[in-house]
């Protein structure tokens, strides 16, 4: 019987003991009979990029980055991918023939993955988005190429101006103190970390009782934020793990050209 080859592949980030992702990529595996070793990387700041082009070098084929890299690990690749370069975040490496290190980032196509599955409609509906920091770029990008309507809330309101001026160009977009006070968001996005009862109370009425809520976070981290718009009547809810599994998903399919059910 003839020995499958190993596959290398992995996930950096710094801390990394929480990652789900090797359950994940060894079950996408087992449906093709792929022969994976998909490690966790615990790596220091100041080995990153020895770290990167020592696992290629070697013969890796792919790796997940996550935080505290995804834009730190930018300066250390040959190519990025258009997304990347627009939302200027990396979470999946590959090695092209040539030996280039691309980096590409997954994240809004993973989420849209889960929403699709969700059957929560995007298309020409108005998404509210809470949050501007790194995790809520790849949302919007993915919603305005999806034909979204967007409205961005933060806490920090300065910090809402230069992603408006970033993304005008491909929809429409702005802020939530914009926002026509008749109108209603048809779906709700939370990309922050932490729970926030003032910025939930502020939002609650410009949404829709049949709206859509979706918090970035997973599991536990997710049930204070969904708990209060159950208390507020609304069903339509979700956490983030669909969007981890989907964007995991993508990164497979970068790998070895196959995309896996889920």
């Amino acid at each position: 019987m003839t020995k499958i080859n190993q596959v290398s592949c992995g996930v950096i980030g710094n801390p990394i003991e929480h990652s789900l992702s090797p359950e994940i990529h060894f079950n996408f595996a087992k449906q093709f009979d792929i022969n994976l070793d998909y490690q966790k990387y615990l790596v220091a700041p100041e080995q990153l990029d020895t770290f990167i082009k020592n696992f290629f070098i070697k013969g890796g084929v792919g790796l997940n980055v996550t935080l505290p890299f995804k834009q730190s690990v930018i300066p250390f690749i040959d190519e990025l991918s258009k997304t990347s370069k627009i939302c200027g975040s990396v979470n999946t490496l590959s090695v092209k023939e040539d030996g280039n290190i691309r980096g590409d980032t997954t994240d809004g196509e993973g989420l849209l993955l889960h929403l699709k599955q969700l059957k929560y409609e995007i298309k020409e509906k108005t998404i509210l988005i809470l949050g501007t920091g790194g995790a809520s770029i790849s949302v919007i990008y993915a919603l305005l190429k999806n034909q979204s309507k967007v409205i961005l809330h933060n806490r920090s309101i300065e910090k809402i101006e230069p992603l408006l001026a970033k993304f005008s160009d491909l929809g429409e977009i702005r802020s939530f103190d914009q926002m026509d006070k008749a109108c209603q968001a048809d779906g709700l996005i939370s990309t922050i970390s932490q729970f926030n009862q003032p910025m939930f109370e502020q939002v609650i009425a410009a949404i829709k009782k049949d709206a859509f809520v979706y918090d970035l976070n997973y599991a536990e981290r997710a049930e204070k934020t969904l708990n209060f718009f159950r208390q507020k009547g609304l069903t339509r809810l979700s956490d983030g793990y669909g969007m981890l599994i989907g964007q995991a998903a993508k990164s497979f399919e970068i790998w070895h050209g196959k995309m896996p059910i889920f």
